[in-house]
């Protein structure tokens, strides 16, 4: 299982690679989270069939499967269910999607409420760990918006949830911090991550995975 799981992990990251420079380039046009997770999830089905090098493997890519998180039905954006002979092992992607302006045209808000989002997902990715046969998975973000990755300035409390490019977390993080329109907002983790964000032609991308 572990090759196939590199193998896969592998392709994952190409067809990231592979989505950010087509948005990038102006070939793929995302306008909200559900053409992101339709547009990404083509891509995983038409490519991760190269990662079956042995009849006993079987590579299966889902869409909004329900998960049990503490006693709480949540839904992850893709699963990829992974079979090696008789073992299946499940790997969660969650996506975030923030474009300035809404898919009708409006001006967006809520930046700090999406900072949160991306923590909040990180936090889901960890709890799903805690269901039979569910590995760590990816949260992967794309933006039009440069604030998020490379701001001038991370003072206020909308920052105690940092994405800031260079931001580190290290052996975990805990905090609770209200935000507009969540004034319960708070976030554990307890997994190492790196915020590393890539620019392509006014478009921004980061992936994360806890280790």
């Amino acid at each position: 299982m572990e090759d196939l799981l590199i193998r896969i992990h592998n392709i994952i990251n190409t067809c990231w690679e592979s989505f950010s420079a087509k948005v990038g380039g102006g070939l793929i046009e995302i306008n909200k989270e559900a053409s992101m997770q339709l547009h990404f999830a083509y891509l995983l089905k038409n490519n991760l069939d190269l990662a079956i090098h042995h009849a006993d493997e079987a590579i299966k890519v889902e869409l909004e499967t329900g998960i049990n998180v503490n006693g709480r039905l949540r839904e992850a954006d893709i699963i990829i269910s992974i079979t090696k002979d008789d073992k299946i092992q499940k790997l969660p992607i969650e996506l975030k999607c923030y474009k300035t302006y809404t898919s009708n045209g409006s001006l967006r808000g809520a930046q700090d409420l999406f900072r949160f989002g991306i923590y909040e997902d990180l936090q889901l990715l960890e709890a799903y760990t805690n269901n039979q046969d569910f590995i760590q998975g990816l949260q992967l973000t794309m933006t039009d918006s440069r604030v998020f990755g490379f701001p001038n300035s991370t003072k206020g409390k909308g920052w105690g949830y940092n994405t800031a490019n260079g931001n580190s977390i290290i052996n975990g993080f805990d905090v609770s911090i209200p935000i507009a329109g969540n004034p319960d907002a708070s976030i554990t983790l307890t997994k190492n991550y790196q915020f590393n964000w890539v620019e392509i032609n006014n478009f921004y991308f980061l992936k994360l995975q806890g280790n």
